[in-house]
């Protein structure tokens, strides 16, 4: 993907501060507050992800099946 380009669907605002993170990062600048913030969402995801569909280990099946043929 070009850096011009623009992934269709995704609100203005959640653009922007996608922006400012990567503007911070190229600059070398953190923001713990910030970065808690983040922590905190993703926990928070993770959990309702977990409740809506079960832990998924359908990665280690596969994994586990790849060993099993050469």
């Amino acid at each position: 993907m070009k850096p011009t380009e623009t992934i269709p669907g995704n609100p203005e605002d959640v653009k922007a501060e996608l922006q400012q993170t990567l503007d911070d990062l190229v600059k070398g600048i953190r923001r713990p507050d910030k970065m808690k913030t983040a922590c905190e969402r993703m926990d928070r995801m993770r959990e309702e992800n977990r409740k809506l569909f079960s832990e998924q280990n359908s990665a280690v099946d596969l994994i586990r099946e790849t060993r099993d043929h050469p």
